[in-house]
């Protein structure tokens, strides 16, 4: 059976609370002082450890609601205390040596908690004593839900006073294996860093990346800024660690030792890939844009082509659906039709400045100023297509693709036009998602960029400027993160429900990733992940084993109603626990 993660719940008890032990906090950097901070102001008596004099000035400077009432540079302070909190950074070896000079002033059976992420607590024990626990999150200032490990020799009475102190904290904590990279952490630092290597290959800036997470995956903050967050530096340590042991990860992006050479090292400092505070740069210029023409030809009649008509039509364009026969012209205008009937504010065909007409006439590709390329994912159907419009359009048209997958160059290369062809990727469904990324050509124009971000401008849709690689920046982070998670199912790290659960609460996700990869299709995400690992530029690993046996089951999700991740992972025997709202789990 799979290990769940179990979830220890903070008291809801109305009568008086037990009063909490002293808790030391070894280590006030970023994780450490927000853990003070946090269990100060829940009334804990905290004692702040640190050995270097300016931490220990700005730890003073806190408000006294925040501040621990003691806090010192002396390790022997932490006599006395009944738990421990260690935070120094990441390397095992510091760990063990500060954890072993810590054990000399404690108590027999004092609770230690550390905060190493990719240590295993078995390495731990020696210096630490048999009573250490897992403390792993991945943001300091998401703390109301933490994952905790246990060392195998941990005492009843240990954990429960570790859940004792987290309850008092209003800290909820998920019970999950003790492994590097614990459970929500490891794939989230996954993206992180394939974030980071984007910006270090100049592939796409650090504003057009988390815009794009941000805008495309329902973020509430992007990739590099929950770095910045994190600490350039500790995220650099954590990084190189998994990166060592394997297991799908990367080697730290170098723009972290570059950025945290110049002191940049994120919030903290006042500056990392972004700024902050006194140091906040003020909002670059806006890119230059150009008129891009009235009329536009969407050439589909599918989904995405009738969706991106919609947005023309209500950014006001002159819009034309091309498919091919008139059947499928009529029916999809009828569909476009529909949904701008459905709103108040809608754009009645015929009645706006600029209208929707539907053909299979394809002469209307003579006057367009924008042909938008919406047909089926299918690369020789899309370079015919492309042919075809080097050969009618006018000379100065805009030739765009929206691939979400494929190379642009290899979709519009037939074209023969380089200078005024690129691609425009929306995402589904484009009337809502406010999204779309610019993916310019090798040889694509100034001004045809220009004309195509006020075409982006026109229809209210924020535009993201990358590279041409398969995935661009949303599906080429978000793909190997979804494939990473079903990794850790199949090799029975988790069942479905505290995998999900532990993204959710720990990760800050919107989605869990079973329940995200039931939504997009495990067809879908396994042709990206081929295509993403095809594709060395990516370094993306192989598909995961569970992730080709879903679509060889035909357990592909929301489209196949009652046949996605978990009932295939029931059928084969895996047992499931259905997830249960936090506040019904019974704490152990």
């Amino acid at each position: 059976m799979a290990p769940n993660a179990r979830t220890r719940e903070p008291s809801r008890s109305t009568g008086p609370e037990p009063s909490s032990p002293t808790v030391a906090v070894v280590g006030l950097g970023g994780a450490g002082l927000a853990l003070a901070r946090r269990l100060t102001r829940a009334g804990i008596d905290v004692v702040g450890i640190d050995d270097d004099p300016d931490v220990l000035a700005a730890a003073r400077d806190l408000d006294p609601v925040e501040r621990p009432r003691t806090l010192t540079r002396l390790p022997a302070a932490v006599a006395g205390a009944g738990l421990v909190i260690e935070a120094v950074p990441e390397p095992p070896a510091l760990k063990r040596a500060v954890l072993a000079t810590l054990r000399a002033h404690l108590s027999p059976g004092t609770p230690v908690l550390t905060t190493a992420l990719t240590t295993p607590l078995g390495d731990l024990v020696e210096a630490a004593g048999p009573d250490v626990f897992g403390l792993r999150f991945l943001r300091a200032d998401l703390l109301d839900t933490v994952e905790l490990a246990r060392a195998p020799g941990a005492s009843d009475e240990a954990a429960a006073q570790v859940g004792e102190v987290l309850s008092a904290a209003g800290i909820k904590a998920l019970d999950v294996p003790d492994r590097a990279g614990s459970l929500a952490p490891g794939p989230l630092l996954g993206l992180l860093n394939r974030a980071a290597w984007m910006v270090h290959e100049g592939y796409a800036s650090a504003e057009a990346v988390d815009a794009a997470v941000r805008l495309g995956c329902g973020w509430s903050t992007g990739p590099l800024a929950v770095l910045d967050m994190i600490g350039l530096d500790t995220a650099r340590d954590v990084l190189a660690r998994l990166g060592d042991q394997g297991g799908g990860h990367r080697s730290p992006a170098p723009v972290l030792d570059e950025l945290v050479a110049r002191g940049r090292l994120g919030v903290k400092s006042g500056s990392g890939f972004h700024r902050y505070g006194p140091l906040a740069a003020p909002r670059p210029p806006a890119s230059p844009t150009a008129a891009p023409g009235c009329n536009v030809v969407v050439v589909g009649s599918g989904t995405m082509a009738t969706g991106v008509a919609e947005v023309f039509v209500r950014g006001g364009f002159r819009t034309t659906l091309l498919a091919r026969s008139q059947k499928k012209a009529a029916d999809a205008a009828e569909r476009v039709g529909f949904a701008l009937r459905r709103t108040a504010d809608a754009v009645e065909p015929g009645e706006a400045p600029y209208a929707l007409s539907a053909t299979s006439d394809r002469s209307v590709l003579r006057t367009a100023d924008v042909v938008v390329e919406a047909v089926v994912e299918d690369l020789e159907v899309k370079r015919r297509l492309f042919a075809e419009l080097g050969r009618v359009c006018v000379p100065n048209a805009v030739l765009a693709t929206t691939t979400s997958s494929l190379s642009v160059a290899a979709c519009t290369e037939p074209a023969d036009r380089p200078a005024h062809v690129l691609g425009l990727h929306f995402f589904n469904p484009a009337p809502v998602m406010p999204l779309v990324e610019l993916i310019a050509g090798r040889a694509t124009s100034a001004h045809t960029l220009a004309r195509a971000r006020a075409v982006a401008e026109r229809l209210g849709k924020v535009a993201v400027e990358c590279g041409d690689r398969p995935g661009f920046i949303v599906n080429a982070l978000l793909f190997p993160y979804l494939n990473q998670a079903l990794d850790l199912l199949d090799r029975g790290v988790a069942t479905p429900a505290a995998l999900d659960l532990a993204l959710k609460s720990v990760g800050g996700q919107p989605l869990g990733p079973v329940r995200l990869v039931d939504t997009v299709g495990a067809d879908v995400a396994l042709e990206v992940q081929r295509r993403l690992h095809d594709d060395t530029r990516n370094e993306a690993g192989a598909p995961a084993s569970l992730l080709e046996q879903l679509v060889l089951a035909g357990h592909l999700g929301r489209k196949t109603p009652g046949r996605g991740v978990r009932a295939y992972l029931a059928s084969r025997g895996g047992a499931v626990v259905p997830t249960r709202p936090a506040a019904v789990v019974a704490a152990a």
